[in-house]
């Protein structure tokens, strides 16, 4: 699956669905687009190439000085037509912003099946 750097004014219609998607975490979902932060620039990737899509959700156990933390990352994972996979950071602790992420994508491209594949 090809993804690439977001450059504003190298695509018109991508600059349109970046400015008109809302942001969740740290993923807009446009039409054609979605778009994904990864440290401080922004990635594309168009629906067109995605072959199926899912929630994963790692718990991390970190040790502080003052005791232990516990909390849940949220990732979307993108399979591309291709077999390749794209892991998308939503974020920690972004119960609801992933649940609405998910709700958006299945609305808007009903054609991607959402959840693994059974074995």
């Amino acid at each position: 699956m090809k993804s690439g750097s977001y450059q504003k004014g190298d695509n018109k219609k991508a600059d349109l669905e970046f400015e008109q998607s809302i942001r969740y975490g740290k993923v807009k979902v446009g039409t054609d687009y979605i778009f994904f932060k990864k440290g401080l620039r922004w990635y594309q990737a168009e629906f067109g190439d995605v072959r199926r899509a899912y929630r994963r959700i790692e718990g991390v156990d970190a040790k502080m000085c003052c005791g232990n933390v516990n909390f849940d990352i949220q990732k979307l994972v993108l399979t591309g037509k291709d077999e390749t996979q794209l892991e998308l950071l939503i974020g920690e602790g972004a119960w609801r912003e992933a649940d609405v992420l998910e709700q958006v994508i299945r609305e808007r491209h009903p054609e991607i099946p959402f959840g693994k594949e059974s074995l």
